[in-house]
């Protein structure tokens, strides 16, 4: 394993556990931290793709969920719809 793929996943695996432990200690977090956990192991698992086209495609689509996301928070947050 690279360097770098180790850095990158023992850098997801420590926010894994930020994750864990702010849903540890408020519940209602619980689906906000399943999504940042499943969009953390999707981008880990990308350093395991070597077909560098179908690489390219899968962080342009993880890349667009992610600006997306944010915007639909922000938006739900305008609202009133999130506090």
């Amino acid at each position: 394993m690279s360097r770098i793929r180790l850095l990158l996943t023992a850098g997801a695996a420590f926010y894994v556990a930020v994750f864990l432990a702010q849903a540890a200690q408020n519940w209602s977090v619980a689906d906000q931290t399943l999504a940042g956990v499943v969009l953390l192991v999707i981008a880990t698992a990308l350093t395991l793709v070597h077909d560098e086209l179908a690489l390219k495609r899968y962080e342009m689509g993880l890349l667009w969920v992610m600006v997306l996301g944010f915007l639909a928070y922000a938006i739900a947050h305008s609202f009133g719809v999130l506090a």
